[in-house]
This record gives structure tokens, sequence and C-alpha cells, in this order.
């Protein structure tokens, strides 16, 4: 588990025919302009859809224990707290990303939300050499 990234693995025990995964996309491919739709359960309403554009790559933030996240995706898809570990999907419904943070000077969507990339190589991700 990283806390500071609000990502977990886990296990759960069920047949493989119960289980529907998501198609993975290649955030290494997103331009400034793409949709972005958000997945989460913003305020713990669980379920809940946004939709929005990409509208930055590549960009830097701080995790909550002040550890540095770069190469992040910017969106302005409405993310709120609650939104983070989602999904953030690309308009054919791929992962390409998973809601990390949000910047806002009202901690709600009025502001940007950044998310880890899910690039073409599933095992790169940023700051993957301090994980």
């Amino acid at each position: 588990m990283d806390q500071s990234a609000d990502l977990a693995v886990v296990k759960v025990s069920v047949s493989s025919d119960q289980l529907h995964p998501l198609a993975v996309g290649n955030s290494d491919t997103l331009q400034v302009g793409d949709t972005a739709l958000a997945i989460g359960a913003p305020f713990g309403l669980a379920g809940s859809f946004t939709a929005g554009i990409i509208s930055g790559l590549n960009r830097s933030t701080t995790a909550p224990n002040n550890r540095a996240l770069t190469g992040m995706i910017q969106t302005d898809a409405p993310i709120n707290p609650g939104n983070s570990g989602g999904a953030l999907l690309d308009g054919q419904g791929q992962l390409i990303g998973i809601h990390d943070s949000i910047q806002s000077p009202v901690e709600g969507n009025v502001g940007v939300g950044f998310a880890i990339p899910v690039g073409a190589d599933p095992c790169v991700r940023p700051n993957s050499d301090d994980r």
C-alpha cells in the first residue's frame, strides 16, 4: 500500500468469471484536449461519474506526506475528496490513470485534478525508483 498515492493492492476471492476488469489504455499517447472521464466516490457518494478533458501532461505536485509526484496527468474533470484511488478513463472507457489529488482553493472541484498515469509499460510509474 502506498498511502501517499492512495493506492493499494487488494486480493479478492471470487472466480474469474465474476470479475470485469477495465481495459487498460496508454497514457503515453494522451494529448491536451482529449476526453477524461472520472469514476470515484466523492464525499462517500459511490458510483459517481464526471467528464472533462486532459488539461495538462507531465505535471508535478506534492503528496500529503510532502513526497514529490511527477509525470502526473492533469484534468479538469471534477474530482473531489473521496475520488482519490478511482479510475481516470479515456473517451473509449480505457483506464489511463488513477486519481491522486486535487489543487483547489476550496478543496473541491474548483481547480484541477491529478492522476497517476497508466503508461504503455505497466511497470513504469512516476517515482517508481523510490517506492
